[in-house]
């Protein structure tokens, strides 16, 4: 698939991307075997739901296959390593009259060398601008990030990162990536450079501040985040605040919004967790309306995980969006979300 207009390229040599990797993750793994020496290990990870839809006729009900990591992570020893995963996407991801199907294309292809305090990555790398809040909700898998649902930046991208533990209170990250995504790799005139660091000064609280900016068509484009957050074995509580300038290249189109998660643990196993998000932007002049408004609004999730093993965890939760336009209804959502892990 070739599309100029959202600038998205899938080249179909990637069809022989995934059964390539299958084969050298079976051969490494049998080389391990024969010489009782490990080379790395594989990767995967599978997001799925069933989910009932009481405001959507067209998708009332059904299940969906959010997620499907597949990866070898390379350790021959030493401060080098190597990562590859491919990632087998949605069709919803794909652009507007498109045929639906899965595709496939490279979510990680990197190359690290890492020493005690020092980690360098460099290729198709994870970014920083969520990384540690995902981390520590830790419910990916029942819904997306408050920055990526709001188009604040990506999981993923081409350049490098940089990441470095002063002691175990302060740790810096900085990154120099293309703008534009693991999923548009193409070569423009834009780069994208970011800064952040995280502080855990006590057991189970942790702080992150981090900023990125961009030259876009001439017109900087800069990302806040600051992130605060508690944690033990009772509860989990974090909450965040993102601010973005001049999106998609249109002077004065600022965005900002918040985002808060918390949970309880009842048992070893089972949890109950919410989380809520306020998303909104400016007025622009003399008008009524936020420039935004059709897609400023409201995200709730309220429910109860049960971890079913090391690998495995389900969810069964409530999900509403509340647009903040009279335009737009809201939808109520049920879900049973399942992640496999390892």
């Amino acid at each position: 698939m070739f599309n100029r207009q959202n600038k998205t390229y899938y080249l179909p040599e990637m069809r022989k991307t995934l059964p390539a990797l299958v084969l050298f993750a079976f051969l490494s793994q049998a080389a391990s075997g024969q010489t009782n020496e490990s080379y790395g290990k594989p990767i995967a990870e599978i997001f799925t739901d069933f989910h009932v839809n009481f405001n959507d006729t067209l998708k009332h009900t059904g299940f969906d296959l959010n997620r499907a990591y597949l990866g070898w992570h390379f350790i021959p020893g030493g401060k080098i390593s190597g990562k590859v995963i491919i990632n087998i996407g949605s069709p919803d991801d794909l652009a507007t009259g498109s045929t639906p199907r899965r595709y496939a294309y490279c979510r990680e292809a990197s190359l690290i060398w890492s020493d005690e305090k020092l980690t360098v990555s460099a290729g198709v790398t994870g970014t920083r601008i969520f990384e540690f809040q995902q981390r520590f909700w830790g419910k990916r898998y029942v819904a997306n990030t408050y920055q990526s649902i709001n188009g604040y930046g990506f999981i993923a991208d081409l350049g490098f990162v940089i990441d470095y533990k002063f002691n175990d209170v302060w740790k810096a990250d900085l990154s120099v990536m293309n703008g534009e995504g693991y999923s548009n790799l193409q070569l423009d005139d834009n780069l994208r450079a970011s800064l952040g660091l995280t502080i855990t000064p006590a057991s189970g609280l942790a702080f992150r501040i981090y900023g990125d900016i961009q030259d876009a068509g001439g017109l900087w484009q800069p990302v806040a985040v600051v992130f605060a957050g508690y944690k033990n074995d009772l509860i989990t509580i974090g909450g965040e605040i993102s601010y973005k300038s001049n999106i998609d290249c249109n002077r004065g189109h600022h965005a900002w919004g918040v985002s808060s998660t918390g949970g309880i643990n009842l048992t070893q196993k089972l949890e109950l967790f919410g989380r809520y998000d306020y998303s909104t932007s400016v007025t622009l002049g003399k008008d009524i309306m936020k420039w935004n408004y059709l897609k400023d609004g409201s995200f709730v999730i309220i429910g109860m995980q049960y971890i079913l093993s090391p690998y495995a965890k389900i969810a069964l939760n409530y999900q509403g969006r509340y647009p903040y336009s009279p335009l737009k209804t809201g939808t109520d959502m049920i879900f049973l979300n399942a992640l496999f892990k390892f």
